[in-house]
């Protein structure tokens, strides 16, 4: 097993050190290599600047109290929106395989990430930030690790694998 798939994990706290945007491009570019259903790539990605990424953390806390997920948007260096072109059918296959694409090729150069969901709950409020009209799918906090989390427990292959006796 690929030791980036071994050894990724959530990242919740981050050093404020700077990361060359090439680099962020170079893990980008390891998204668009995902697969995707009938080759439609469906993933568009957008680097927000921290005066939107401080918006969205704020309307986060606004509406749900101080969360952890609100603080690492705040303080992470980079906050890539992920973002569905159009209404295919498997497009959200593709884009989960783009980001995974994205976390282990974060991991493999050494940084952390934190894919973030909870986004969605403020998609409204976004689409007015950043003026774009895709449906907005996730987040990804990219940054330099601040923290080595344990490996979380797992289901084993004999718990999730299903017999068809």
């Amino acid at each position: 097993m690929l030791k980036e798939i071994e050894n990724r994990r959530s990242i919740r706290n981050y050093k404020n050190d700077n990361i060359d945007k090439k680099i962020i491009f170079d893990i980008l570019n390891a998204g668009i290599k995902a697969p995707s259903a009938k080759n439609n790539q469906p993933w568009r990605f957008l680097i927000v600047n921290n005066d939107i990424k401080n918006k969205i953390s704020d309307k986060m806390i606004e509406i749900y109290g101080p969360n952890k997920t609100a603080e690492v948007i705040k303080t992470v260096p980079y906050l890539i929106l992920v973002y569905n072109k159009d209404n295919e059918y498997f497009n959200h296959l593709s884009i989960g395989a783009a980001i995974e694409n994205i976390l282990l090729e974060a991991e493999n150069i050494g940084l952390g990430t934190l894919w973030i969901g909870y986004i969605k709950k403020i998609e409204d409020y976004v689409k007015e930030l950043v003026n774009i009209d895709y449906e907005l799918v996730s987040a990804i906090a990219i940054g330099v690790k601040n923290e080595n989390p344990l490996e979380r427990p797992r289901l084993t292959l004999d718990e999730v694998l299903l017999n068809e006796d």
